[in-house]
């Protein structure tokens, strides 16, 4: 009887979520409420209003607000004009003030129409009904959250919790580092679903992502085998993200920040992929090239030896002048104001702080570093070390050091 009490008691409390518009004829239903908000964001997208965008994001979540606005920035400039929709094929209550609807988001490029469905979650405010982020499940330990879109994900869940815990705590011992705040990671059970929910413009190779504030992004492993230790590595990579960014102010050269990415996943923790792993490069390219490059932007074979070579570039100036010496570097790019752009808006301003900070620290420029990297590298050849395990990637012609 009580459990029959019971359940009647929470239908009551969901029918009354549902259906405030008989308090207040003014007041519309909550489903016709997320339909206007659906509505509102697409209309925003489509008219390059950001501030009409942003006012359907719940203000609290903070983290979201952040990654909102920079996918905001990047789709008025990426999609074709007009293109962009959202349509609301459900809405179902999951608890008092708290409804999921199924949306069906597509949008063209060149013609080309990209779609994806997904569960989005809606709160009631005090501002009225507010979109709050993807119907995520979740789980949290200390300062680390961890959300995820499937269920089947748990378990992939679990192991981010504990990595991510990890790294946090060997970033402290190695660079002082303690989080400005709960470090969030957002799993997706699809591919298309990830990359549409970071930016629209992201490649499709892509499988991770972190920027500046918000939550480190990755793809979950579903269909895939012996998945533990690349999964633990790659979000070590983010993780290392997320340091740098912090310890520098978001300052950091683009070369800089995935040389150290690369570098820490398979070093940082026990057990992950060891060194032997990495992938090697056949010739160092040019300091300037690193600069020039935007990584977003190439192929996938390219890509991968952009972070080759970022990586190779980072361990020799680790192995020359040490952990305390690229802190010190970090330290000094903290002092300039951080630049309120994404990563790819702002590489030329970052590649010349970046360089100042080296000449601060180590009393050289990057052109001499560079000629002892490739003097180096040469050295370890000539001795049959730095030669590639395999060749996996054919390297970009013109981009490599005589």
């Amino acid at each position: 009887m009580k459990r029959a009490l019971l359940s009647l008691l929470v239908l009551l409390i969901l029918s009354v979520a549902m259906s405030p518009a008989e308090a207040s004829p003014a007041c519309p239903k909550p489903a016709d409420a997320v339909r206007k908000l659906v509505k509102e964001k697409e209309a925003a997208v489509n008219s390059g209003n950001q501030k009409r965008f942003l006012r359907v994001i719940h203000p609290e979540r903070r983290t979201y607000l952040r990654e909102q606005k920079r996918w905001f920035e990047d789709a008025v400039r990426y999609i074709d004009p007009g293109s962009f929709r959202m349509e609301v094929e459900s809405v179902s209550p999951e608890r008092p003030f708290r409804l999921r609807a199924r949306i069906k988001q597509s949008y063209r490029k060149d013609g080309k129409t990209y779609s994806v469905k997904y569960f989005l979650r809606f709160e009631r405010t005090e501002q009225g009904w507010k979109d709050s982020d993807l119907a995520f499940e979740r789980m949290a330990a200390g300062d680390v959250i961890v959300f995820y879109t499937d269920p089947r994900l748990k378990r992939q869940a679990a192991v981010a919790l504990d990595i991510v815990g990890r790294a946090v705590d060997a970033f402290h011992e190695k660079y002082s580092w303690v989080p400005a705040e709960a470090v969030e990671v957002k799993l997706y059970h699809h591919p298309e679903l990830f990359r549409q929910s970071v930016k629209l413009s992201l490649p499709e190779w892509a499988a991770g992502w972190n920027e500046a504030g918000q939550a480190i992004k990755f793809v979950g492993a579903l269909q895939m085998e012996d998945w533990e230790e690349s999964f633990a590595s790659g979000l070590v990579h983010e993780v290392t993200h997320k340091m740098v960014s912090e310890r520098t102010g978001d300052n950091a050269a683009y070369w800089l920040q995935e040389g150290a990415a690369e570098y820490y996943q398979s070093r940082l923790l026990p057990g992950l992929f060891s060194a032997s792993d990495e992938q090697r490069i056949d010739r160092p390219w040019r300091f300037a090239v690193l600069e020039s490059l935007q990584l977003e932007k190439l192929p996938v074979k390219e890509a991968s030896q952009y972070y080759a070579q970022s990586a190779a570039l980072f361990r020799f100036l680790i192995e020359r002048y040490g952990e305390e010496k690229m802190g010190e570097v970090f330290a000094v790019l903290r002092k300039y104001p951080t630049i309120d752009r994404g990563s790819a808006d702002k590489i030329p301003e970052l590649n010349r702080r970046t360089r100042a900070a080296f000449k601060k620290v180590l009393g050289k420029t990057m052109e001499q570093l560079e000629r002892e990297w490739i003097s180096e590298y040469r050295e370890g050849t000539s001795r049959g070390e730095g030669v590639p395990v395999s060749k996996k990637l054919a390297i970009i012609s013109g981009l490599t050091a005589p």
